[in-house]
């Protein structure tokens, strides 16, 4: 809990705000991690890749099961108290998971880690609507989504690092000892009262506040933008690295990097600056951020094509660069879109029910790429998200140009 003079200071709002680009760089490291190992994975726990996708899918699946109670928990209690027991107890898992010796024992941590890592990002992101105005929302929820790129980025090149040198079980291990530490300090930072926001919405039950959001046309449009583009995200975190190691025959360590660092760093340079260029175009009205977003995806879409039309790997790699950061730029628009709709009161609760849309998608496509990868490769699974992209920023034009403008003003 901060002290007195410190919650009233200006800059307070920016401190909140680094806190959770903390933890979510410790999220995202944790739960993406492990993608890294499969290769060692395969060799100790006697893994195929359909159980490697299984691996990445049930994670996914308990995470989106969870997240609308999570989400609904966020709007009821206070949010800086969901942060922090929910980065103790996902921490805790973390490090537990480095102990299991088979495969059902790290399925059932993995499980685990979803549900308590669910409580997470709707508490966070309603904590940055509750602290930041239109004029400032979209960069702080960019500082704080640079988080989970950061996270992908050394939490993968950290695991297959420690992993070539001491097993799979270390920087699991690892990683749940840093996130133990971050909470001890956090708990000093993050606002431990629920704010106005949560007693607005304290009285709402679940049914009321997801059938207010649910029947609102604009927010199934960016529920629905952030379904297609999870697909494809999460299809990417789990299966670049393996084909960076089986394809282009780099080491566990060089997959492990270019496996999370090419498309994390790039997108988290491309959240950034997309929360800038978000606030700037929505100076002209708020309806104007899925428009930007439309155009960020369809011009990120054909970069995937570069899998299928060349085996160069600087080419791949360039398209990779490019595509990573026009999609971090266009899903950036998503969030500020949300609270706008959805209102400080039931933003958290908006987070919970498309994290569990999200994740349901993204843990059948992670399970699907692993069922196709022998049919058609993993290259060929990754051009095939140009497609779904297509369609995302068609179905966001459309939700602009007809009722976006007149569900803003509903919700105003």
């Amino acid at each position: 809990m901060p002290s007195p003079s410190l919650a009233a200071s200006r800059y307070y709002k920016w401190l909140v705000a680094a806190a959770l680009f903390c933890c979510s760089t410790i999220n995202y490291a944790d739960r993406t991690s492990i993608t890294a190992l499969f290769t060692l994975l395969k060799a100790d726990l006697g893994y195929t890749d359909v159980g490697l996708g299984a691996l990445g899918s049930v994670f996914l699946w308990s995470y989106a099961l969870s997240s609308p109670l999570a989400g609904y928990c966020g709007d009821r209690l206070s949010r800086g108290r969901l942060i922090v027991g929910s980065l103790t107890a996902w921490s805790a898992v973390m490090a537990l998971t480095g102990l299991v010796s088979s495969q059902w024992q790290l399925l059932a941590m993995r499980g685990a880690l979803g549900i308590v890592e669910a409580l997470y990002l709707p508490a966070a992101l309603a904590l940055v609507t509750e602290y930041h105005g239109p004029d400032t929302r979209a960069t702080a929820m960019g500082i704080v989504a640079l988080g989970n790129f950061i996270g992908m980025m050394l939490g993968g090149s950290l695991a297959g690092y420690l992993g070539e040198l001491y097993g799979w079980r270390t920087p699991l291990v690892v990683l749940g000892v840093a996130g133990l530490a971050l909470a001890a300090i956090v708990v000093f930072l993050l606002p431990w009262q629920p704010g106005e926001a949560v007693a607005r919405g304290g009285g709402a039950s679940f049914p009321r506040a997801a059938g207010q959001l649910l029947r609102t046309r604009s927010f199934l449009v960016v529920a629905a933008a952030g379904v297609l583009t999870a697909i494809g995200t999460w299809i990417f975190i789990n299966w670049l690295p393996l084909y960076f190691r089986e394809n282009l025959s780099m080491t566990l360590t060089t997959a492990g990097l270019f496996g999370s660092s090419v498309v994390s760093l790039s997108a988290a340079v491309g959240q950034a600056a997309g929360g800038v260029l978000s606030d700037r175009v929505a100076r002209g009205g708020a309806h104007r951020r899925m428009w930007l977003q439309a155009v960020l995806i369809a011009c990120a879409a054909p970069m995937l094509l570069a899998f299928v039309l060349t085996r160069n790997p600087y080419v791949i790699l360039t398209a990779l660069v490019l595509y990573s950061f026009l999609r971090g730029g266009a899903d950036l628009n998503l969030l500020p879109l949300m609270t706008d709709l959805a209102g400080p009161h039931r933003s958290s609760t908006a987070v919970g029910l498309t994290n569990m849309a999200n994740n349901l998608t993204g843990g059948l496509g992670v399970f699907l790429a692993g069922y196709l990868k022998a049919g058609f490769g993993l290259e060929g699974v990754f051009a095939g998200l140009t497609g779904i992209l297509l369609i995302d920023a068609v179905m966001l034009y459309a939700g602009y140009r007809l009722f976006l403008r007149e569900d803003l003003c509903a919700a105003a």
